[in-house]
């Protein structure tokens, strides 16, 4: 091959590399806008909340706002027109920037809110009072779950004081506080917690509330057996424990045997005098 046939070789591959780098170069420039063209999803607005709303709030146009979202990925029920839930009464919780949803809602013609609009159907609100103590002392708050305890005097023994568990698995709707005059110079304030409950056992509420005193013993939300119980006297609460003797008796896991006796070992000695024998016996400890 002569010096031209070389030259001519060369100029042709390298336009062919040319060619093919163009050709590379324009495909990988197109792909990421073909890429952002087909991965373009469409956003939509709708209403989302602005605040923490409790149930029985009555929402009002502060406490809404529009928020985008992906409308692929917007929950059912939600709000396109933030006036459309304006006016609309809580039954569930809503956190601040969760969006608005029907299921929180009660129905259109429920126009006033407060604690009337939250009750369930063929339930009753009923509030009784307790001390910080027989309330779980601070840890009772809206949404748990509670049993009803009462203590009385169960007249048809004896007159002996019982407690026994009258409710199960109630529903704390509401728990506040409010003053209360105890004599002319002395004001305190109490405890008020209001419980959902059926009108049968509103009248078991009633009744334990006018005869004794109430407590209120806090339970997990997964737990929904009911347990029946016979309740608790002073007689039996006194033989928790008990012993058959009058006589204390002292447990202890660590258990220690007592000693043996030691035996007194005894020795004898027998002293030769001639032809008489003595035996002399002696003892060691």
């Amino acid at each position: 091959m002569n010096k031209t046939s070389r030259i001519l070789f060369l100029l042709v591959t390298m336009f062919v590399a040319a060619l093919v780098s163009f050709a590379v170069y324009q495909k990988t420039a197109r792909q990421p806008a073909v890429l952002a063209a087909e991965g373009t999803q469409k956003m939509i607005q709708i209403a989302v909340s602005d605040r923490n709303l409790s149930r029985g709030t009555l929402i009002t146009p502060q406490d809404l706002r529009m928020a985008y979202f992906l409308e692929e990925t917007v929950p059912k029920g939600h709000f396109t027109d933030m006036a459309k839930g304006i006016d609309r009464v809580v039954i569930n919780p809503i956190q601040a920037t969760e969006p608005l949803l029907e299921s929180a809602l009660a129905p259109i013609d429920f126009k006033k809110g407060g604690m009337a609009a939250v009750i369930t159907a063929q339930k009753r609100a009923m509030a009784v009072k307790v001390d910080e103590v027989i309330g779980v002392a601070g840890f009772l708050h809206q949404g748990h779950l509670v049993d009803v305890l009462v203590s009385l005097e169960d007249t048809s023994d004896q007159k002996t004081q019982i407690t026994k568990t009258i409710l199960e698995n109630i529903l704390v709707l509401s728990v506040g506080s409010q003053a209360e005059a105890t004599d002319e110079k002395k004001v305190t304030k109490v405890t008020v917690v209001t419980l959902e409950v059926s009108l049968e056992e509103a009248e078991k509420l009633a009744l334990a509330v006018n005869q004794g005193r109430i407590q209120l013993a806090l339970r997990n939300y997964s737990d929904i057996d009911q347990i029946l119980t016979k309740g608790i006297t002073v007689p039996s609460l006194l033989k928790s424990y008990a012993t058959a003797s009058n006589e204390p008796v002292k447990v202890s896991k660590n258990t220690v045997s007592p000693k043996p006796a030691i035996t007194a070992k005894r020795m004898f000695i027998e002293v030769m005098n001639g032809n008489q024998v003595n035996k002399i016996t002696m003892s060691s400890h």
